[in-house]
């Protein structure tokens, strides 16, 4: 709760109106501690110092306080102002800077690869498809990552286009999600329909095959076959029989 919400809340509770007022408040170097002058201006000497609290204002308590944009405050023992200056440069200062910092880099998608390669991407949470990732140097510096596959050193693999974009990610023991998964997915399954198509014209080429066994056989068969039988064969070889076959002959075309 900020300064002018924890005016807000003790003027509800105490049933008073008064007109809506912006009040200047900023946090102090340990990041959770919000301080405020009740003013809408900057802090000035004489103004008092106050913690804000989660329904009330504090007066601060005597000493000096500093802020997380580097100005030093001094407040006497009635929590008035009576110094201002800027804050020099000391390590607490920059451990607390560093530590800011550090917590935002932490809320991004970052890992190591299996080479020791650092990388992160610039949102917060798991990597996923669609996030720009980028490789850290040794200098610190942040680089584009190539295109290609990269594994970190927990198993995940990450699949990055010639623009840095993240298209797949696949997790240890799990199905994946992106263009290569669904690339995957799509050959397997015109592997299974290939298969199939392959086992379906086996069969059909084996029945052709027998079935024209079948008529080439037939076919032979039928080519082997007389058109019609030797007149030959209807008499018996007995010259007599064959002699009257002649007359019978002669008889026939003299009608």
């Amino acid at each position: 709760m900020n300064a002018q919400e924890a005016i807000t809340k003790i003027t509800e509770l105490l049933g008073l109106k008064f007109r809506k007022e912006s009040f200047y408040s900023t946090k102090l170097v340990d990041g959770s501690t919000e301080v405020t002058n009740n003013k809408d201006t900057d802090f000035a000497i004489g103004d008092i110092l106050y913690v804000v609290g989660e329904t009330t204002l504090t007066p601060a308590p005597l000493g000096e306080h500093t802020t997380r944009e580097g100005v030093v405050v001094y407040v006497d023992s009635e929590s008035y102002i009576y110094k201002i200056e800027e804050a020099a440069v000391t390590e607490d200062v920059d451990d607390a800077i560093e530590q800011v910092e550090d917590e935002a880099v932490d809320m991004l998608s970052s890992a190591t690869l299996a080479d020791g390669t650092k990388i992160e991407t610039d949102e917060e949470g798991d990597f996923a498809v669609g996030q720009k990732l980028y490789v850290i140097t040794e200098a610190g510096d942040r680089e584009q990552a190539p295109e290609g596959e990269h594994t970190t050193e927990s198993g995940i693999t990450l699949t990055v286009d010639s623009e840095g974009i993240i298209t797949g990610v696949k997790y240890p023991d799990e199905a994946g999600e992106g263009e290569l998964e669904d690339m995957k997915k799509d050959m397997e399954t015109m592997r299974q329909a290939m298969s199939q198509l392959l086992e379906m014209f086996k069969d059909y080429n084996g029945k052709q095959k027998t079935e024209l066994a079948a008529l080439k056989s037939e076919f032979e068969k039928f080519k082997n076959q007389p058109d019609r039988e030797p007149v030959l064969k209807k008499f018996n070889t007995n010259p007599s029989d064959i002699m009257d076959w002649k007359l019978e002959l002669l008889r026939s075309s003299r009608k």
